[in-house]
Protein backbone atom coordinates (compact mmCIF):
# COMPACT_ATOMS: atom_id res chain seq x y z
CA UNK A 1 0.00 0.00 0.00
CA UNK A 2 0.93 3.29 -1.21
CA UNK A 3 -0.60 6.76 0.30
CA UNK A 4 0.91 9.62 -2.05
CA UNK A 5 -0.47 13.28 -1.77
CA UNK A 6 -1.93 14.44 -4.63
CA UNK A 7 -2.02 18.59 -3.70
CA UNK A 8 -2.21 20.01 0.12
CA UNK A 9 -5.95 18.61 0.10
CA UNK A 10 -6.66 14.91 -1.81
CA UNK A 11 -4.42 11.51 -1.77
CA UNK A 12 -3.97 8.94 -3.74
CA UNK A 13 -3.99 5.31 -1.75
CA UNK A 14 -3.16 2.82 -4.00
CA UNK A 15 -2.87 -1.56 -2.96
CA UNK A 16 -1.70 -4.51 -4.59
CA UNK A 17 -4.09 -6.82 -5.47
CA UNK A 18 -3.92 -8.63 -2.22
CA UNK A 19 -4.22 -5.64 -0.17
CA UNK A 20 -7.14 -3.99 -1.66
CA UNK A 21 -9.27 -7.33 -1.43
CA UNK A 22 -7.96 -7.08 2.31
CA UNK A 23 -9.10 -3.52 2.72
CA UNK A 24 -12.69 -4.35 0.86
CA UNK A 25 -13.43 -7.00 2.74
CA UNK A 26 -13.07 -5.24 6.20
CA UNK A 27 -14.89 -2.01 4.67
CA UNK A 28 -17.65 -4.66 4.28
CA UNK A 29 -17.40 -6.07 7.48
CA UNK A 30 -16.95 -3.10 8.95
CA UNK A 31 -20.28 -1.94 6.79
CA UNK A 32 -22.54 -4.76 8.22
CA UNK A 33 -20.99 -3.67 11.73
CA UNK A 34 -22.12 0.05 11.47
CA UNK A 35 -25.79 -0.87 10.24
CA UNK A 36 -26.70 -2.83 13.36
CA UNK A 37 -28.63 -1.71 15.93
CA UNK A 38 -26.19 -0.22 18.83
CA UNK A 39 -28.72 -2.12 21.54
CA UNK A 40 -28.07 -5.87 19.68
CA UNK A 41 -24.28 -5.72 20.39
CA UNK A 42 -22.13 -7.54 22.91
CA UNK A 43 -22.04 -5.75 26.41
CA UNK A 44 -18.69 -4.52 25.38
CA UNK A 45 -19.23 -3.11 21.79
CA UNK A 46 -22.41 -1.71 23.25
CA UNK A 47 -20.46 0.11 25.90
CA UNK A 48 -17.86 1.65 23.08
CA UNK A 49 -20.82 2.98 21.00
CA UNK A 50 -22.48 4.58 23.59
CA UNK A 51 -19.70 6.55 24.86
CA UNK A 52 -19.41 4.63 28.28
CA UNK A 53 -16.92 6.25 30.33
CA UNK A 54 -16.33 4.37 33.22
CA UNK A 55 -16.95 0.67 34.30
CA UNK A 56 -17.06 1.57 38.24
CA UNK A 57 -19.32 1.28 40.80
CA UNK A 58 -20.24 4.58 41.83
CA UNK A 59 -22.62 6.57 40.11
CA UNK A 60 -22.11 8.78 37.58
CA UNK A 61 -22.46 12.57 37.98
CA UNK A 62 -24.68 14.72 35.83
CA UNK A 63 -21.95 15.90 34.34
CA UNK A 64 -20.57 12.57 33.28
CA UNK A 65 -23.97 11.25 32.09
CA UNK A 66 -23.81 14.63 29.89
CA UNK A 67 -20.78 13.43 28.64
CA UNK A 68 -22.02 10.09 27.67
CA UNK A 69 -24.50 11.16 25.61
CA UNK A 70 -22.68 13.35 23.80
CA UNK A 71 -20.45 11.09 23.16
CA UNK A 72 -23.15 8.64 22.37
CA UNK A 73 -24.53 11.09 20.00
CA UNK A 74 -21.58 11.71 17.83
CA UNK A 75 -20.45 8.20 17.44
CA UNK A 76 -23.70 7.64 16.50
CA UNK A 77 -23.47 10.05 14.02
CA UNK A 78 -19.92 8.75 12.90
CA UNK A 79 -21.31 5.36 12.51
CA UNK A 80 -23.57 6.82 9.63
CA UNK A 81 -20.93 8.56 7.86
CA UNK A 82 -18.24 5.80 7.63
CA UNK A 83 -21.17 3.35 6.49
CA UNK A 84 -21.49 5.42 3.54
CA UNK A 85 -17.70 5.93 3.08
CA UNK A 86 -17.60 2.04 3.22
CA UNK A 87 -20.63 1.51 1.05
CA UNK A 88 -18.91 3.89 -1.45
CA UNK A 89 -15.20 2.29 -1.34
CA UNK A 90 -16.50 -1.12 -1.58
CA UNK A 91 -18.89 -0.04 -4.91
CA UNK A 92 -15.75 1.82 -6.29
CA UNK A 93 -13.76 -1.31 -5.93
CA UNK A 94 -16.39 -3.39 -7.38
CA UNK A 95 -16.80 -0.85 -10.50
CA UNK A 96 -13.33 -0.72 -10.98
CA UNK A 97 -11.32 -2.40 -14.26
CA UNK A 98 -8.09 -2.23 -12.52
CA UNK A 99 -7.47 -3.85 -9.41
CA UNK A 100 -3.89 -4.55 -9.43
CA UNK A 101 -3.40 -2.27 -8.46
CA UNK A 102 -6.48 -0.73 -7.13
CA UNK A 103 -6.12 3.08 -6.15
CA UNK A 104 -8.36 5.35 -4.60
CA UNK A 105 -8.24 9.35 -4.94
CA UNK A 106 -9.48 10.98 -1.67
CA UNK A 107 -9.85 14.36 0.56
CA UNK A 108 -7.79 14.52 3.95
CA UNK A 109 -10.70 13.86 5.21
CA UNK A 110 -12.00 10.80 3.64
CA UNK A 111 -8.37 9.77 4.21
CA UNK A 112 -8.62 10.58 8.11
CA UNK A 113 -11.99 8.91 8.48
CA UNK A 114 -10.80 5.84 6.26
CA UNK A 115 -7.48 5.56 9.35
CA UNK A 116 -10.39 6.10 12.10
CA UNK A 117 -12.12 3.12 10.39
CA UNK A 118 -9.50 1.12 10.38
CA UNK A 119 -8.71 2.08 13.91
CA UNK A 120 -12.42 0.85 14.30
CA UNK A 121 -12.04 -2.04 13.18
CA UNK A 122 -8.66 -2.69 15.75
CA UNK A 123 -10.98 -1.47 18.64
CA UNK A 124 -13.45 -3.98 17.91
CA UNK A 125 -11.53 -7.18 17.39
CA UNK A 126 -10.07 -6.22 20.34
CA UNK A 127 -13.20 -6.25 22.27
CA UNK A 128 -14.84 -9.18 21.09
CA UNK A 129 -12.08 -11.13 21.58
CA UNK A 130 -10.82 -9.57 24.70
CA UNK A 131 -7.05 -9.18 23.62
CA UNK A 132 -4.93 -6.99 26.09
CA UNK A 133 -2.02 -4.76 25.52
CA UNK A 134 -0.30 -7.67 27.26
CA UNK A 135 -1.63 -10.15 24.52
CA UNK A 136 -0.40 -7.46 21.43
CA UNK A 137 3.06 -7.09 23.28
CA UNK A 138 2.93 -11.26 23.52
CA UNK A 139 4.84 -13.14 20.91
CA UNK A 140 2.58 -14.48 18.56
CA UNK A 141 3.87 -17.75 18.08
CA UNK A 142 2.90 -18.31 21.73
CA UNK A 143 -0.86 -17.63 21.09
CA UNK A 144 -2.16 -21.36 20.44
CA UNK A 145 -5.74 -20.06 20.58
CA UNK A 146 -6.30 -19.52 16.65
CA UNK A 147 -8.85 -16.62 17.20
CA UNK A 148 -6.87 -14.52 19.33
CA UNK A 149 -3.75 -15.30 17.48
CA UNK A 150 -6.14 -13.91 14.10
CA UNK A 151 -7.33 -11.09 15.48
CA UNK A 152 -4.00 -10.18 17.31
CA UNK A 153 -2.67 -10.10 13.40
CA UNK A 154 -5.46 -8.72 12.22
CA UNK A 155 -4.73 -5.62 14.28
CA UNK A 156 -1.18 -5.51 13.64
CA UNK A 157 -1.95 -5.21 9.83
CA UNK A 158 -4.54 -2.75 10.43
CA UNK A 159 -1.88 -0.74 12.36
CA UNK A 160 0.64 -0.85 9.22
CA UNK A 161 -1.81 0.32 6.86
CA UNK A 162 -2.41 3.00 9.57
CA UNK A 163 1.29 4.18 9.26
CA UNK A 164 1.52 3.81 5.79
CA UNK A 165 -1.57 5.98 5.16
CA UNK A 166 -0.39 8.79 7.93
CA UNK A 167 3.31 8.45 6.87
CA UNK A 168 2.90 10.81 4.07
CA UNK A 169 1.66 13.32 6.95
CA UNK A 170 4.15 12.58 9.99
CA UNK A 171 7.10 12.85 7.32
CA UNK A 172 6.48 15.67 5.52
CA UNK A 173 10.03 17.46 4.87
Amino acid sequence: MTCEPINSEHWRLTFAEPEAFFIINILARLGRHYREDVAQLPPALRAYWQGTLTTGKTPASDDLKESQEVLSEARAELRSERLDLAENWVREFEIAENRAPWSVEVSTAERDEFVAMLNDRRLLIALEVGITDADMEADPRQISDEARHAAILEIDVLGHFILVTLGPQIHRP
